[in-house]
Protein backbone atom coordinates (compact mmCIF):
# COMPACT_ATOMS: atom_id res chain seq x y z
CA UNK A 1 0.00 0.00 0.00
CA UNK A 2 2.66 2.05 1.09
CA UNK A 3 4.45 1.94 -2.88
CA UNK A 4 0.87 2.36 -4.17
CA UNK A 5 0.84 5.96 -2.71
CA UNK A 6 4.72 6.57 -3.53
CA UNK A 7 3.69 5.60 -6.90
CA UNK A 8 0.40 7.85 -7.36
CA UNK A 9 2.47 11.12 -6.22
CA UNK A 10 5.10 10.45 -9.13
CA UNK A 11 1.56 10.28 -11.41
CA UNK A 12 -0.69 12.95 -9.61
CA UNK A 13 -0.28 14.57 -6.01
CA UNK A 14 -3.85 14.83 -5.83
CA UNK A 15 -4.62 10.62 -6.78
CA UNK A 16 -1.85 10.60 -4.37
CA UNK A 17 -4.14 12.54 -1.50
CA UNK A 18 -7.23 10.93 -2.31
CA UNK A 19 -5.56 7.47 -1.75
CA UNK A 20 -3.85 8.76 1.40
CA UNK A 21 -7.08 10.22 2.66
CA UNK A 22 -9.70 6.63 2.29
CA UNK A 23 -6.78 4.96 3.63
CA UNK A 24 -6.89 7.03 6.56
CA UNK A 25 -10.78 7.38 7.18
CA UNK A 26 -10.64 3.49 6.60
CA UNK A 27 -8.47 3.25 9.48
CA UNK A 28 -10.74 5.78 11.56
CA UNK A 29 -13.97 3.98 10.77
CA UNK A 30 -12.11 0.32 11.54
CA UNK A 31 -10.92 1.60 15.07
CA UNK A 32 -14.21 3.39 15.92
CA UNK A 33 -16.18 -0.31 14.71
CA UNK A 34 -13.55 -1.93 17.33
CA UNK A 35 -14.05 0.22 20.05
CA UNK A 36 -17.78 0.87 19.68
CA UNK A 37 -18.14 -2.89 19.92
CA UNK A 38 -16.20 -2.99 22.84
CA UNK A 39 -18.79 0.21 24.23
CA UNK A 40 -21.53 -1.97 23.81
CA UNK A 41 -20.57 -5.06 25.62
CA UNK A 42 -19.65 -2.60 28.43
CA UNK A 43 -22.89 -1.53 28.46
CA UNK A 44 -24.27 -4.77 29.12
CA UNK A 45 -22.40 -5.20 31.89
CA UNK A 46 -23.36 -4.66 35.52
CA UNK A 47 -23.12 -1.76 37.74
CA UNK A 48 -20.11 -2.20 39.37
CA UNK A 49 -18.08 -2.99 35.91
CA UNK A 50 -18.44 0.56 35.03
CA UNK A 51 -15.42 1.70 36.89
CA UNK A 52 -12.81 -0.60 35.01
CA UNK A 53 -14.50 0.35 31.71
CA UNK A 54 -13.89 3.99 32.75
CA UNK A 55 -10.49 3.03 33.37
CA UNK A 56 -9.81 1.49 30.14
CA UNK A 57 -11.65 5.23 28.23
CA UNK A 58 -9.01 7.28 30.30
CA UNK A 59 -6.13 5.13 29.44
CA UNK A 60 -6.50 4.70 25.89
CA UNK A 61 -7.17 8.08 25.47
CA UNK A 62 -4.01 8.85 27.12
CA UNK A 63 -2.34 6.54 25.03
CA UNK A 64 -4.23 7.88 21.76
CA UNK A 65 -2.89 11.38 23.41
CA UNK A 66 0.89 10.07 23.11
CA UNK A 67 0.35 9.01 20.05
CA UNK A 68 -1.19 11.71 17.92
CA UNK A 69 1.97 13.96 19.30
CA UNK A 70 4.36 11.90 18.31
CA UNK A 71 2.66 12.01 14.82
CA UNK A 72 2.85 15.37 15.09
CA UNK A 73 6.53 15.51 15.51
CA UNK A 74 7.39 13.25 12.55
CA UNK A 75 5.54 15.37 10.50
CA UNK A 76 7.15 18.12 11.87
CA UNK A 77 10.63 16.34 10.92
CA UNK A 78 9.40 15.43 7.27
CA UNK A 79 8.23 19.02 6.47
CA UNK A 80 11.78 20.36 7.85
CA UNK A 81 13.82 17.61 5.28
CA UNK A 82 11.55 18.96 2.53
CA UNK A 83 11.30 22.63 3.09
CA UNK A 84 15.77 21.77 3.16
CA UNK A 85 15.52 20.53 -0.25
CA UNK A 86 13.44 23.30 -1.38
CA UNK A 87 16.15 25.33 -0.21
CA UNK A 88 18.48 23.64 -1.60
CA UNK A 89 17.03 23.89 -4.93
CA UNK A 90 16.82 27.46 -4.67
CA UNK A 91 20.40 27.85 -3.85
CA UNK A 92 21.70 25.65 -6.96
CA UNK A 93 19.59 27.82 -9.32
CA UNK A 94 21.42 31.28 -7.89
CA UNK A 95 24.43 29.83 -7.42
CA UNK A 96 24.46 28.59 -11.33
CA UNK A 97 23.41 32.00 -12.65
CA UNK A 98 26.14 33.50 -10.52
CA UNK A 99 28.81 30.88 -12.41
CA UNK A 100 27.50 31.69 -15.67
CA UNK A 101 27.52 35.35 -15.31
CA UNK A 102 30.89 35.23 -13.97
CA UNK A 103 32.47 32.85 -16.44
CA UNK A 104 30.48 35.55 -19.17
CA UNK A 105 32.34 38.67 -17.80
CA UNK A 106 35.90 36.59 -18.08
CA UNK A 107 35.06 35.44 -21.43
CA UNK A 108 34.88 39.08 -22.66
CA UNK A 109 38.29 39.98 -20.71
CA UNK A 110 39.78 38.06 -23.51
CA UNK A 111 39.33 40.41 -26.00
CA UNK A 112 39.34 38.56 -28.64
CA UNK A 113 36.12 36.76 -31.57
CA UNK A 114 36.82 33.30 -29.54
CA UNK A 115 35.80 35.22 -26.26
CA UNK A 116 33.06 37.25 -27.81
CA UNK A 117 31.55 33.37 -29.30
CA UNK A 118 32.07 32.01 -25.25
CA UNK A 119 30.22 34.72 -24.67
CA UNK A 120 26.94 34.14 -27.02
CA UNK A 121 26.95 30.72 -25.99
CA UNK A 122 27.02 31.14 -22.47
CA UNK A 123 24.07 33.17 -23.25
CA UNK A 124 22.15 30.39 -24.85
CA UNK A 125 23.32 28.41 -21.88
CA UNK A 126 21.73 30.22 -19.35
CA UNK A 127 18.17 29.84 -21.14
CA UNK A 128 18.95 26.07 -21.47
CA UNK A 129 19.62 25.74 -17.69
CA UNK A 130 16.14 27.66 -17.29
CA UNK A 131 14.34 25.54 -19.24
CA UNK A 132 16.19 22.51 -17.70
CA UNK A 133 14.16 23.45 -14.43
CA UNK A 134 11.14 24.87 -16.01
CA UNK A 135 10.56 21.38 -18.10
CA UNK A 136 11.11 18.72 -14.90
CA UNK A 137 7.39 17.67 -15.41
CA UNK A 138 8.20 16.31 -19.08
CA UNK A 139 11.01 13.66 -19.16
CA UNK A 140 10.96 13.41 -22.87
CA UNK A 141 11.52 17.25 -22.89
CA UNK A 142 14.35 17.15 -20.37
CA UNK A 143 16.11 14.84 -21.66
CA UNK A 144 16.32 16.85 -24.78
CA UNK A 145 17.11 20.11 -22.47
CA UNK A 146 20.08 17.74 -20.74
CA UNK A 147 21.18 17.00 -24.25
CA UNK A 148 21.68 20.64 -25.15
CA UNK A 149 23.44 21.49 -22.43
CA UNK A 150 25.92 18.38 -22.83
CA UNK A 151 26.69 19.84 -26.65
CA UNK A 152 26.88 23.32 -25.36
CA UNK A 153 29.49 22.65 -22.71
CA UNK A 154 31.80 20.68 -25.00
CA UNK A 155 31.39 23.75 -27.28
CA UNK A 156 32.42 26.13 -24.97
CA UNK A 157 35.05 23.91 -23.77
CA UNK A 158 36.68 23.49 -26.84
CA UNK A 159 37.02 27.04 -27.55
CA UNK A 160 38.40 27.99 -24.01
CA UNK A 161 41.00 25.35 -24.75
CA UNK A 162 42.11 26.38 -28.04
CA UNK A 163 42.72 29.79 -26.25
CA UNK A 164 44.03 28.57 -23.16
CA UNK A 165 46.64 26.53 -25.27
CA UNK A 166 47.19 29.65 -28.22
CA UNK A 167 47.17 31.86 -24.82
CA UNK A 168 48.30 30.62 -21.78
CA UNK A 169 47.56 33.62 -19.19
CA UNK A 170 46.25 34.05 -16.08
CA UNK A 171 42.89 34.87 -17.69
CA UNK A 172 42.63 32.24 -20.15
CA UNK A 173 43.24 29.72 -17.35
CA UNK A 174 40.71 31.83 -15.03
CA UNK A 175 38.43 31.65 -17.95
CA UNK A 176 38.76 27.74 -17.98
CA UNK A 177 38.19 28.12 -14.18
CA UNK A 178 34.93 29.71 -14.57
CA UNK A 179 33.56 27.10 -17.06
CA UNK A 180 34.47 24.16 -15.24
CA UNK A 181 32.35 26.03 -12.08
CA UNK A 182 29.28 26.69 -14.55
CA UNK A 183 29.52 22.74 -15.83
CA UNK A 184 29.17 21.38 -11.99
CA UNK A 185 27.09 24.03 -11.31
CA UNK A 186 24.46 21.96 -13.73
CA UNK A 187 25.09 19.06 -12.38
CA UNK A 188 24.70 19.99 -8.74
CA UNK A 189 21.64 21.42 -9.98
CA UNK A 190 19.97 18.08 -11.17
CA UNK A 191 21.22 16.58 -8.16
CA UNK A 192 19.13 18.90 -6.16
CA UNK A 193 16.18 18.23 -8.00
CA UNK A 194 15.94 14.89 -7.97
CA UNK A 195 16.52 14.31 -4.10
CA UNK A 196 13.55 13.93 -2.19
CA UNK A 197 12.38 12.94 1.48
CA UNK A 198 13.61 9.50 2.17
CA UNK A 199 11.42 6.58 0.90
CA UNK A 200 11.80 5.16 4.77
CA UNK A 201 10.78 8.59 6.47
CA UNK A 202 7.47 8.79 4.56
CA UNK A 203 6.40 5.15 5.11
CA UNK A 204 7.01 5.76 8.98
CA UNK A 205 5.19 8.89 8.89
CA UNK A 206 2.17 6.64 6.66
CA UNK A 207 2.16 3.78 9.40
CA UNK A 208 2.69 5.98 12.36
CA UNK A 209 -0.87 8.33 10.54
CA UNK A 210 -2.71 5.31 10.14
CA UNK A 211 -1.86 3.61 13.80
CA UNK A 212 -2.48 6.66 15.13
CA UNK A 213 -5.68 7.80 13.26
CA UNK A 214 -7.17 3.99 13.98
CA UNK A 215 -6.37 4.77 17.82
CA UNK A 216 -8.66 7.91 17.18
CA UNK A 217 -11.03 5.99 16.23
CA UNK A 218 -11.29 3.29 18.49
CA UNK A 219 -11.16 5.54 21.88
CA UNK A 220 -14.31 7.58 19.86
CA UNK A 221 -15.95 3.97 19.69
CA UNK A 222 -15.18 3.76 23.52
CA UNK A 223 -16.97 6.77 24.28
CA UNK A 224 -19.86 6.34 22.01
CA UNK A 225 -19.34 9.26 20.03
CA UNK A 226 -18.62 9.16 16.07
CA UNK A 227 -17.88 12.82 15.45
CA UNK A 228 -18.15 12.12 11.89
CA UNK A 229 -17.39 15.84 10.75
CA UNK A 230 -14.78 16.42 13.10
CA UNK A 231 -12.74 13.36 12.44
CA UNK A 232 -13.12 13.77 9.15
CA UNK A 233 -11.74 17.54 9.21
CA UNK A 234 -9.20 16.04 11.20
CA UNK A 235 -8.15 13.33 8.43
CA UNK A 236 -8.52 16.38 5.70
CA UNK A 237 -5.61 18.60 7.89
CA UNK A 238 -3.93 16.01 8.35
CA UNK A 239 -3.76 14.57 4.42
CA UNK A 240 -3.58 17.72 3.50
CA UNK A 241 -0.32 17.99 5.92
CA UNK A 242 1.12 15.25 4.26
CA UNK A 243 0.78 16.47 1.01
CA UNK A 244 1.98 19.68 1.09
CA UNK A 245 5.12 17.47 2.50
CA UNK A 246 5.01 15.85 -0.47
CA UNK A 247 4.97 18.48 -3.14
CA UNK A 248 7.76 20.43 -1.48
CA UNK A 249 9.76 17.51 -1.85
CA UNK A 250 8.75 16.74 -5.17
CA UNK A 251 9.52 20.09 -6.29
CA UNK A 252 8.64 20.41 -10.27
CA UNK A 253 5.76 18.16 -10.13
CA UNK A 254 3.65 19.56 -7.87
CA UNK A 255 2.02 23.13 -7.01
CA UNK A 256 5.50 24.54 -5.03
CA UNK A 257 8.51 25.05 -8.04
CA UNK A 258 11.42 26.74 -8.29
CA UNK A 259 11.97 30.43 -9.76
CA UNK A 260 14.12 30.11 -12.71
CA UNK A 261 14.20 34.25 -11.70
CA UNK A 262 18.08 34.49 -11.35
CA UNK A 263 19.09 33.16 -14.58
CA UNK A 264 16.33 34.84 -16.67
CA UNK A 265 17.93 38.01 -15.11
CA UNK A 266 21.22 36.67 -15.79
CA UNK A 267 20.23 36.78 -19.37
CA UNK A 268 18.65 39.78 -19.28
CA UNK A 269 21.91 41.79 -18.17
CA UNK A 270 24.00 39.76 -20.65
CA UNK A 271 21.91 41.22 -23.34
CA UNK A 272 22.03 44.98 -21.73
CA UNK A 273 25.48 44.28 -21.73
CA UNK A 274 25.86 43.71 -25.11
CA UNK A 275 23.74 46.84 -26.53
Amino acid sequence: MIELLALAGDVSLLLQALLLFLLLFAAKEGGFYLGYRRHQRAALRKQEEEGSHETVRTSVGFITGGMLALLAFLLAIALSIADQRYEERRNVVLAEANAIGTAWLRAGAQESEAGLTIQRLLEKYAEVRAQAVETLTSPEYQARVLARTATLQDEMWAIAGTIAREAPTPISAQLLASLNEVFDSALSQRRAFESRVPVHIFRMLVWTSVLAIAALGFNLGLLGSHQLTLSTLLILIWTGSMIRSSDISRSGQGWVGVSTKPLIWTVEQMRQSEK
